[in-house]
């Protein structure tokens, strides 16, 4: 029986002459096929570098040795695996605790005491030469930010470089960003400012449409005002300044008002996010905020279309006042037992039609949303987009996703034959109706699982459900007349909140 082993191979972005990624893999199967090595994963982290440890396919392999049954990890050459000798001794041992030993595919090296020498010196070769070349690409950088060029990256927009890499002003774009200080000191949302940036089709410096991360990083860019920044060195009065000194503090001033007295969105003050649609266009509404002359604060729903040129029309509704109709509305049903009753039943054939129970599709929909939100992680950092932020937010993607799908398996066993009963139904209707009082959480829970949709008209609120029409009490959809809506529209002098 073969000896089982996985292929550890990175790329660093320091270093474009070095085997690819795929010559590093082909290079580690070839000397498992000549040693009669099993291969069973494939470990790749790109763009990385090896001075760190916060490498997350890498962590993934130092845990999955405590677990997995493998013998070998494979590196193309020592280097790949760490690039100084306090990671290299540090993880070497701890898989020596796992029974794992790292061996270098390119570089022959004997299992003994020299062996170990002659490991010693490449390591350190390598971490030497790895020193050398940062040192000497900070040395490069730091010399030329000395001399205010730019230091690689994306120029700011309204900047291009010349050709000894000096920022000079880019009257296009120039106008755009002037645009948007102006547009802040006249008293403009960020919705609102991106909004009429994307409907001019307008681009950021990196060619796409404008954000809110995008315009953050144009308002705080003091590069704006003159001054040359790169990490220590500040330089006032060293490149074309775009924008006044004095209109860039009146702006920062602003942000920070807004930033202390605005009335922060929050999903819980929207129930009904993804389940209300406006009757007139058919697009969703959704949930923002606003303040009354008298400082009050108030919470609603608003078409997507409403800021549109020539967009909807249609009022917007008090989000507090539509959620309490409709809870209203499902609390009076789930009072009459035949009602609880019929749902119950009509659940339960539901089950048996998908046989998957509750808490397991929802392990399910949180590793589908654990796996997009890693995927988009590392294509940020493929493209080059490579923080501590976003390594944090891989490892712990990774950490959660290995927890769910652990979570997931044991369901999975327990679950068996086991379903759930009407009684089982009943019972959670019942109690999670005496809790509705108590917590936004419950008035949720019973209206994602009930409610399909809810679509607001001018003179109507219909109420969609996820229940079939068997009883009278069951009616579906129900249509809530005028007179709620005029307690639901909110009042004509609120002063309107970021979308």
């Amino acid at each position: 029986m073969s000896e089982a082993a996985v292929i550890y191979a990175r790329y660093s972005s320091d270093r474009q002459r070095e085997e690819s990624i795929e010559g590093q893999i082909r290079v580690c199967k070839d000397y498992a096929r000549r040693n009669g090595l099993t291969i069973l994963h494939t470990y790749v982290d790109r763009a990385m570098t090896g001075r760190t440890d916060r490498r997350p396919e890498f962590q993934m392999m130092i845990q999955d040795a405590a677990t997995q049954n493998f013998e070998y990890v494979l590196v193309c050459k020592l280097n790949r695996f760490a690039q100084n000798r306090y990671d290299s001794t540090k993880y070497k041992h701890k898989l020596k605790k796992y029974g794992v030993k790292v061996v270098s595919a390119m570089e022959n090296i004997a299992n003994d005491s020299s062996g170990i020498l002659l490991e010693s010196v490449i390591e350190g070769m390598a971490e030497y030469y790895s020193a050398e070349l940062a040192e000497n690409v900070m040395r490069g950088m730091t010399e030329n930010a000395l001399e205010c060029k730019w230091t690689g990256g994306p120029v700011p927009l309204g900047y291009k470089l010349d050709e000894s890499h000096h920022l000079i002003i880019d009257e296009p774009n120039a106008v755009i960003v002037r645009k948007i200080y102006q547009m802040v000191l006249d008293g403009h949302t960020p919705a609102t400012i991106i909004r009429e940036l994307n409907q001019h089709h307008y681009l950021t410096s990196t060619g796409r449409p404008f954000s809110y991360s995008s315009l953050r990083s144009i308002l705080y860019n003091e590069r704006y005002t003159g001054t040359f920044i790169w990490h220590k060195i500040r330089k006032p009065n060293a490149i074309p300044p775009i924008v006044d000194d004095k209109v860039f503090q009146a702006v920062q001033e602003k942000l920070k008002y807004n930033k202390e007295n605005h009335i922060k969105k929050c999903s819980d003050n929207y129930l009904l996010t993804g389940k209300l649609y406006c009757g007139l266009c058919g697009s969703k509404m959704s949930g923002t905020s606003g303040t009354s002359k008298n400082r009050t604060s108030y919470y609603y729903y608003t078409c997507t279309k409403h800021h549109q040129k020539d967009g909807c029309h249609l009022r917007n509704v008090r989000a507090d006042i539509l959620e309490d109709i409709v809870c209203e509305q499902i609390t009076r049903i789930l009072s009459i037992p035949e009602a609880v009753k019929a749902i119950a039943k009509q659940a339960i054939v539901v089950q048996q039609q998908k046989k998957v129970s509750l808490v397991i599709q929802s392990l399910k929909n949180q590793i589908a949303d654990a796996n997009k939100k890693l995927q988009n992680c590392v294509q940020a950092i493929e493209s080059g987009l490579v923080s501590d932020t976003i390594i944090n937010h891989v490892q712990s993607y990774e950490k959660r996703l290995k927890d769910l799908k652990a979570e997931l398996s044991r369901e999975e066993l327990l679950d068996g034959d086991t379903e759930l009963t009407e009684e089982h139904i009943e019972f959670f209707f019942y109690s999670i109706t005496r809790k509705l009082k108590t917590a936004n959480k419950y008035k949720s829970i019973l209206l994602s699982s009930l409610v399909r949709c809810v679509i607001i008209y001018d003179e109507y609120v219909e109420i969609q459900y996820n229940y079939k029409y068997e009883l009278p009490i069951l009616q579906n959809p129900v249509q809530i007349g005028s007179s709620y809506l005029q307690s639901m529209v909110i009042h004509p002098r609120l002063e309107l909140g970021t979308p």
